[in-house]
């Protein structure tokens, strides 16, 4: 069994208001929420999404009653999705305990936030990656100086728990010593880079971590977007990842999928030439190349 995400159900309260005609006190702004859950999709994650498209111009400023109306959820379920997206960085809260979009949600987060949303269908090809190769798969984006997980899809294998650190959808990892985070980096202007660059403070994660900045320019230089990124023992020890971008047009927000591997269980050239070719192909199937 792999792990499923959560999937939240409507209140019977929401359902009997919409039942007898009625309007959410919020006016007639309603979330896109699909009627019944996808089972290749997660519904908390689009519960979450849906929250953050609530608020408007009109609507700067809303209650967790207005948020669970517009959403179709309860107001507990709310709470919960809205102190995480204050912990995230993407809600902040006013005097009068109304949540409202931080200047991060707006700026570099709105983007963020439309990757994942056009990145939901490809969980299918991810699937069967993780299928063909029994390993932890993932796809991230960037978000700042790290790396946010859009899709986790674990696997049970044995040593895989210890090295996926616990970590699901919605957790960040450090962008300089992961795959994910290095391919990503190499896929956005010479610019944007080296703004990036100035802001990381490069501390040892795992013993193979890079710790200095002109060491980790010249990798991410030699870095072609077009080929995979390897991560050994960067991150933990004992981990290895090998990550691809997903082939997208310039003016959108990049996006790359990674596998993660024991590093008992992979040399780095047998992850690149056994697991590579799968990576690549499984992007090209979520860019429709």
């Amino acid at each position: 069994m792999y792990e499923d995400d959560e999937h939240t159900q409507r209140t019977g309260k929401t359902r009997a208001r919409k039942a007898k005609g009625q309007s959410p006190s919020s006016g007639s702004r309603q979330a896109r929420i699909r009627p019944a859950p996808d089972p290749r999709l997660s519904r908390s994650l689009e519960y979450g999404i849906a929250i953050l498209e609530s608020f408007s111009r009109e609507q700067q400023a809303l209650g967790i009653a207005e948020l669970a109306d517009i959403v179709g959820i309860s107001r507990s379920t709310t709470h919960r999705y809205a102190i995480t997206l204050v912990a995230l960085g993407y809600l902040e809260q006013d005097d009068k305990r109304k949540y409202r979009l931080s200047t991060q949600a707006i700026g570099p987060g709105s983007a963020v936030i439309g990757a994942i949303r056009r990145a939901a269908p490809a969980r299918v090809a991810l699937e069967e990656l993780r299928e063909e190769t029994g390993y932890t798969v993932s796809m991230g984006v960037l978000d700042g100086t790290r790396v946010t997980y859009v899709h986790r899809l674990r696997s049970h294998r044995q040593g895989q728990y210890a090295i996926d650190m616990d970590l699901g959808v919605g957790a960040h990892v450090p962008v300089y010593c992961t795959a994910l985070g290095k391919v990503l980096l190499a896929s956005v202007s010479d610019a944007e880079r080296r703004e990036l660059l100035t802001g990381l403070d490069l501390v040892p994660h795992g013993p193979r971590s890079i710790t200095v900045k002109s060491k980790l320019t010249a990798q991410l230089e030699r870095i072609s977007t077009r080929e995979v990124v390897v991560s050994d023992e960067e991150l933990l020890a004992g981990a290895r990842s090998i990550a691809v971008l997903v082939p997208r047009p310039a003016s959108e927000h990049p996006i790359a999928i990674e596998v993660t591997v024991p590093s008992s269980a992979y040399t780095v050239d047998r992850l690149i030439q056994e697991i590579g070719p799968q990576l690549k192909r499984t992007a090209r199937l979520i860019s429709g190349e």
